[in-house]
């Protein structure tokens, strides 16, 4: 599948992420990955209701398996909000830019992870372990 399709982020996800651009200005943080996650959601992605979201898309708390196409290597993590962090655990930041390249992906979908050194990786979803919306969690 080619990359450029057009990711698929629900109408929750879409506004806790513009809620976090508010709450990380009041704090004084640095919007590291933010600009780019936001241009994301604002610019490119096709918002949808939770309800009606596909269950093979990655959402917010979704667990993913994913492939680093260049170095063949498979990880499996949490994509969650920068609070929820937990390296041991493989909850990754929506902010990283492996959160940022897999939220709104499907399975079977090359996305493109651009890390801050300005080289490109591609990932392919291989599969989602768990996806709040297909479970019926409609509020996480």
């Amino acid at each position: 599948m080619s990359a450029h399709q057009v990711p698929c982020i629900t109408q929750l996800d879409a506004a806790r992420i513009r809620e976090l651009r508010r709450s990380l200005s009041d704090r004084g943080r640095g919007p590291t990955g933010l600009h780019e996650l936001l241009a994301k959601v604002t610019r490119e992605a096709k918002v949808v209701p939770g309800r009606e979201i596909p269950p093979g898309v990655v959402t917010m708390n979704s667990i993913v398996s994913f492939l680093d196409v260049l170095t063949r290597n498979v990880r499996k993590v949490t994509v969650v909000y920068p609070a929820d962090v937990s390296i041991p655990e493989q909850r990754i930041s929506v902010l990283s830019p492996v959160g940022r390249a897999l939220l709104g992906r499907s399975v079977g979908q090359t996305a493109v992870m651009d890390p801050s050194g300005g080289n490109s990786r591609e990932l392919r979803v291989l599969r989602i372990h768990y996806q709040p919306e297909a479970a019926g969690e409609f509020t996480r």
